[in-house]
């Protein structure tokens, strides 16, 4: 088993990667948390395959499933989960668990972030995006006429991370997350380039999982270092917007990161080569890297300029100047959709 613990100012969280630990995270929690009641959240698409097992492993426990899809991250749904806690007496000593995708994550953490002003709260990924970026660390949120515009920082307790899970996608071309590990490659670690051929998804996640703690160890609230896993997010939140959440979360910041390299190549920032590398690498795992037709780069502008990273009317915008290599740009909307052309 490889642990990394993630360590900040509010506090720490255990970050666990072991091939089929999912046999054993009944046993482990109970152990962990012997006082405490769970509830756990998960999707509709996950509940029929992995309901009974877990129903097993955590009798008693109250199982709230939500529809799949980044619709459910609402206010709606986040209250609705609120009141069940409510209803069933579930207190802040108690476990609130996420099994799932970054969309489960994203709202199970939302949800025990704000519940009580705060309840225990466990991490179970079941993508390769959850296993690399959303569940790790502390962020949490729902959309709200943008990408994520409310939510929390807060960590859970543990990242319990199953590869095995992913067992179902026998063509590594085809598995979604692969975005967020090639931003890892090109901002972070350029050594995860050497784990793409042939493909050792158990390095991938942990290398990905040391490269997201590293960084977010030393800002855990986003206010300068941190932002540079904002790497392609920028566009890439906006495409997501302005399709209505048609196009994929991974497939968004991976257009995202080319727009980025333009901006980088325009400013006299990047050479080419890099820019080559990390395209290569997202044609390899089939990831799109132009804007569809029936999007404009001029149609993402009002989504940009609701960006989170907004500081007045300048935009934080993340460039890689070399692999492994990052700066972070101050510059108008208005300008960095110009220099993506």
């Amino acid at each position: 088993m490889k642990t990394i613990t993630l360590k900040t100012p509010s506090g720490a969280s255990k970050i666990l990667i072991q091939e089929d630990l999912f046999n054993e995270i009944g046993d482990r929690l109970k152990k962990d948390y012997p006082n405490s009641r769970f509830a756990i959240v998960t999707d509709g698409n996950l509940e029929p395959i992995y309901g009974n097992r877990l129903k097993k492993m955590f009798p008693g426990a109250v199982f709230l499933t939500i529809p799949a899809g980044e619709a459910s991250k609402n206010f709606e749904r986040v209250i609705s989960l609120c009141e069940h806690l409510l209803k069933e007496e579930f207190a802040r000593a108690d476990v609130l668990i996420g099994f799932g995708g970054g969309m489960v994550t994203d709202v199970a953490g939302f949800v025990a972030s704000i519940y009580m002003r705060g309840m225990k709260y466990v991490a179970i990924p079941t993508s390769l995006l959850g296993m690399v970026d959303a569940a790790i660390g502390g962020k949490t949120g729902i959309d709200f006429m943008a990408k994520n515009i409310i939510g929390t920082f807060y960590l859970a307790k543990q990242v319990l991370i199953d590869p095995s899970l992913l067992k179902s996608f026998e063509v590594p071309s085809k598995m979604p997350g692969m975005g967020e590990v090639i931003k890892y490659a090109a901002t972070i670690d350029k050594s995860l380039f050497d784990h793409f051929v042939p493909f050792d998804l158990e390095t991938v996640i942990t290398k990905s999982a040391q490269a997201k703690v590293s960084v977010v160890e030393q800002d855990f609230r986003e206010s300068g270092q941190r932002r540079i896993l904002n790497y392609g997010h920028t566009f890439g939140h906006a495409i997501e917007t302005a399709a209505n959440y048609q196009i994929t979360h991974d497939q968004a910041i991976s257009i995202g990161m080319v727009l980025a390299n333009k901006v980088a190549q325009n400013l006299g920032k990047q050479n080419p080569d890099v820019g080559d590398k990390i395209k290569r690498a997202l044609d390899q795992f089939a990831l799109p890297t132009a804007l569809p037709t029936a999007l404009q780069l001029n149609q993402l502008l009002e989504y940009i300029k609701k960006d989170k990273k907004r500081t007045g009317d300048i935009i934080n915008y993340v460039i890689v100047t070399g692999l492994g290599k990052s700066e972070i740009i101050p510059m108008k909307p208005e300008e960095l959709v110009k220099l993506a052309k």
